[in-house]
């Protein structure tokens, strides 16, 4: 017996499936005998464990771009896409890009690249901040203002990759920070 959307709806009478929140309770109702065990590895996270400001980036790109991630804490591959897909986003948005929304780095996404630098503030300075604490580069606050620890944290990051460390966050940072 599998455990069907159908059946959740029924044993959740007055509950608007297409707005449940986070952490929300439902019932199971008659899918009480349905155990659902997640694949676990010996080596995997429990969802407990990880770093709580990947989780912070996680929940957020949940809520402002749907991501769709779990939140666990841990630095994988589904964020960094995910994060991508923000950027694409962001883009598409605030410079009419164009871009297709996938997630992936390529060639089109690094030319719509425009520069992030000090005093800028919003969507695209919150994602440069997640991606640098992503990568180890952590700018302090995610607070979406390229303030002082935005700045030291690109630095550090950009003379780390070799890159002119201009402490402006262009096409060959942001190279850096998805496409590797």
């Amino acid at each position: 017996m599998a455990l069907q959307v159908e059946d959740l709806i029924k044993a959740n009478p007055g509950i608007d499936p297409t707005k449940l929140k986070i952490g929300q309770k439902i019932n199971f109702g008659n899918a009480k005998d349905v155990i659902v065990k997640p694949n676990i590895n010996e080596d995997d996270e429990t969802s407990n464990s990880g770093d709580e400001t990947i989780r912070s980036i996680q929940k957020t790109l949940n809520s402002r771009f749907k991501a769709g991630l779990i939140v666990d804490g841990l630095n994988g591959p589904k964020t960094k896409s995910a994060l991508i897909k923000a950027l694409q986003t962001e883009l598409n948005k605030q410079f009419n890009k164009k871009l297709v929304v996938d997630g992936k780095w390529g060639a089109k996404t690094k030319a719509a690249i425009v520069t992030v630098e000090k005093g800028e503030k919003g969507n695209l300075t919150w994602i440069l901040q997640a991606a640098l604490y992503l990568e180890g580069f952590n700018p302090g606050s995610l607070d979406s203002i390229f303030g002082k620890g935005t700045e030291s944290a690109l630095s550090k990051f950009q003379k780390a990759k070799r890159i002119t460390a201009d402490k402006k966050a262009g096409k060959a940072t942001f190279t850096k920070l998805f496409a590797e």
